[in-house]
């Protein structure tokens, strides 16, 4: 049953449907070029890669030069040296998340305190590749000593010999880097020769396949855990998406970017800073979404870039309206502007949230611990609020009527894990992060009082989407943390080493990422600026991740976009949207006719054909086990997207279904590159090798079932719905959710 409900979800997961889909679109300045020949019959396979002497981190350590006067953590832990020539990037680097990774951060040693007392030490060090490389090197994460609050090694996270250090990386993850403890020679500024030694030393291949090596995180048995669980993959998620033109969803153009181009964005420099170019340096503050790490420091200033990096990251629209009366749901109001409003009825409204500017999920980082939710209030014309959503979430975290941003995870009892107990975790059963340009909707219901008046309209509705970097269960356990004599310690070394106060326990900064607000019933006015069809597209989209037997919906949503698309490009843009529609309800003579229609509109607005049309194609023909007419357009996908790892997937399953297994091996390795434990591409390579003949074939075989999808994922998220109205309603891509009345 494993194998079947993998194979099931796989495609959906692989082409971009399903809420735990790589991101999709556009163009990309780290694409690869295009490869028309992808790839040949091989007998090359690919094993993930075992951890070495610093196990369960992927970690390792070259052989130095000659030897160091000092340890290799005591080596890593030196900023102070970088600083007196690049006191820029030190500074910068002293503001950012990364030089704050370590024990001296409460809310990291919170978590991996928990660790260590649930599992060893030595599990520990799956944390200590990426966060404590200068504990970790010098022996300290698996000594019977406790970790020392007054150490620098402590509190310099992820330093700067750290990153120009390392001589190679991989994709894999969890710290799969090399590191070089060879001491740096301090350059003569009056002598070239010895500067450029000094830059060959320290010149990293400073691009996304470093991030990848520590932004790549997974659980495994290496930990001692029972199952394999992905975590943080934003290199994977963007290596897939618009940002790179390896997106196979939707027809998107964005401007090409990689992880350089948006958290290290070129800033003006200081006569003082020798390593700047043109009078900037790439900025070391690293900005992403870290609020709390600022605001508990008191840094005001990487707090403001933070919260300008988040506002507008995402947008928030109220998109369609419907009545239900009798309990028989009405046409939809699209937009949502304007709607009627009827007492004594049942007003729905479909919140649609948008990522508009991450590479990867939105939100990012660790998807279970990240708080972003949904605010909804209904008001009448005088201000008097009438129902509302996620108003209690702020000090309420388990308000079951919020929808939040987050993965839900669960213990083998099925329930709710909250504070990121890592020891407990079991399988993943909710994604509601959304995937880069992708879309989510959530259908709230509102009970019309009966006693409405006529002087009470129009009524405006205001929805918001807000930002904490971690739940309130996550900082109450930071706080408890450094309540302690052992925590105040480590406050005191923070001061000490770093001349920061930390105070994880005064409240956690809220961003406010978007708001709208639109007026409904009578006297209403439309205020919304953006193109009508636009918002109807984007509510058509997110609609397309709903179950297959309400499919119906986006249908009509997408259908009244395409009526008002204004150009061939919007009437393409829509039309591609409604081809995963007739894919997913298995209409193939639809799918054919959309997609060539698609294709027509896309030359006739002079745009790219979007590689999206072969992969809704493939789609549809793998979901009927018509996979000689698969081939073709899987292959393609392959061909135009080949940095997307679903894409290899779906290629490699497909060669394999037709037994042709040489083929089906090379193009299930190729995928590994790019995700070395990617279960479907370990099962299509198992399944290859084993129709070869070939004795690696158990191997194979065992990695599979090494890092597969849990197997009770299905029996753990019933058990959790039965005893959890948030584990309910969350089995629905869609959520519904009731506004609370106002008292």
């Amino acid at each position: 049953m494993n194998t079947i409900r993998i194979i099931a979800a796989s495609l959906a997961s692989a082409l971009g449907v399903a809420a735990i889909a790589m991101s999709c679109g556009g163009g990309g300045k780290e694409a690869a070029p295009v490869v028309r020949d992808p790839i040949a019959p091989s007998r090359e396979a690919r094993l993930p890669r075992a951890p070495g002497v610093f196990s369960p981190s992927l970690v390792s350590i070259a052989t130095p030069d000659h030897r160091a006067d000092v340890s290799p953590g005591t080596q890593l832990s030196d900023a102070d040296s970088c600083a007196t020539c690049h006191p820029d990037a030190a500074a910068q680097w002293s503001s950012s998340a990364h030089s704050f990774a370590s024990f001296g951060n409460p809310m990291y040693r919170a978590n991996v305190e928990r660790l260590r007392a649930d599992m060893g030490k030595e599990p520990s060090r799956h944390c200590g590749g990426c966060h404590d490389l200068p504990l970790l090197v010098d022996g300290m994460m698996t000594s019977d000593a406790p970790i020392p609050a007054d150490d620098l090694r402590s509190h310099s996270g992820v330093s700067c010999r750290l990153c120009h250090g390392v001589t190679s990386a991989t994709g894999d993850g969890n710290a799969s880097f090399v590191w070089s403890p060879t001491p740096l020679d301090a350059p003569a500024l009056n002598d070239p020769a010895s500067i450029a030694r000094h830059k060959k030393q320290v010149t990293t291949k400073l691009d996304s396949g470093l991030c990848a090596s520590c932004h790549r995180g997974f659980l495994s048995p290496d930990m001692n855990l029972p199952v394999h669980l992905t975590g943080v993959d934003e290199p994977g998620q963007w290596r897939s998406s618009a940002y790179t033109g390896n997106g196979l969803a939707r027809m998107d153009k964005v401007e090409q970017q990689n992880c350089i181009d948006c958290h290290m964005e070129r800033t003006p420099a200081s006569p003082d800073e020798l390593g700047a170019k043109q009078g900037t340096i790439a900025s070391h503050r690293f900005v992403g979404g870290h609020t709390w790490m600022a605001s508990m420091r008191g840094d005001t200033e990487q707090l403001r870039l933070t919260r300008a990096k988040l506002e507008g990251a995402a947008s928030i629209d109220v998109a369609g309206a419907r009545v239900v009366a009798a309990g028989a749901p009405g046409a939809w109001h699209l937009p949502a502007d304007a709607a009627p409003v009827i007492p004594g009825t049942r007003l729905e409204l479909d919140v649609v949230i948008r990522n508009l500017l991450a590479g990867h999920r939105f939100p990012g980082g660790i998807l279970d611990a990240q708080d972003t939710w949904v605010e909804v209030e209904v008001a009448d014309r005088r201000g008097k609020l009438l129902a509302s959503s996620g108003l209690q979430h702020e000090a309420d975290p388990k308000d079951v009527d919020t929808h939040v941003l987050r993965t839900l995870i669960v213990g083998e009892d099925g329930q709710v894990l909250d504070e990121h107990e890592i020891s407990k975790f079991r399988a993943q059963i909710a994604f509601f992060t959304i995937a880069a340009r992708d879309a989510q909707a959530v259908r709230y219901g509102f009970a019309v009082p009966s006693n409405l008046t006529p002087a009470q309209l129009p009524l405006v509705v205001t929805a918001r989407l807000r930002h904490r970097s971690r739940t309130l269960a996550m900082q109450a356990a930071a706080c408890a943390i450094v309540k302690t004599e052992e925590g105040k310690a480590f406050v005191a070394g923070a001061r000490s080493a770093r001349d920061v106060n930390l105070d994880p326990c005064k409240p956690q900064p809220i961003t406010v990422v978007a708001q709208t607000m639109i007026e409904v019933g009578r006297g209403a006015k439309r205020t919304a600026k953006r193109p009508a069809w636009e918002r109807m597209y984007e509510h058509g989209m997110a609609l397309v991740h709903t179950i297959i037997l309400r499919q119906a919906e986006p249908k009509a949503v997408l259908e009244a976009a395409l009526a008002a698309a204004p150009d061939a490009r919007a009437k393409a843009m829509v039309t591609v949207q409604l081809g995963w529609v007739a894919a997913k309800q298995g209409r193939i003579s639809d799918v054919l006719k959309l997609v060539a229609e698609a294709r027509t509109l896309a030359k006739a607005a002079a745009a790219p054909e979007p590689p999206v049309l072969d992969a809704i194609v493939a789609d549809v023909y793998v979901r009927q086990n018509r996979y000689a007419e698969a081939l073709a357009p899987a292959k393609a996908c392959t061909e135009r997207t080949p940095q997307n790892t679903s894409a290899w997937a779906v290629y490699a399953r497909v060669l394999v279904a037709l037994d042709r297994y040489a083929e089906g091996l090379a193009a299930a390795t190729k995928g590994l590159d790019l995700n070395p434990r990617e279960p479907d591409l370990l099962r299509s390579q198992a399944t290859a090798l084993l129709g070869l003949n070939d004795p690696r074939a158990q191997a194979a075989q065992e990695a599979y079932t090494r890092f597969r999808v849990p197997d009770d994922v299905a029996a753990l998220r019933i058990r959790c719905s039965k005893s959890s109205a948030r584990c309910m309603r969350d089995r629905n891509p869609v959520e519904s959710i009731d506004l609370r009345a106002a008292r």
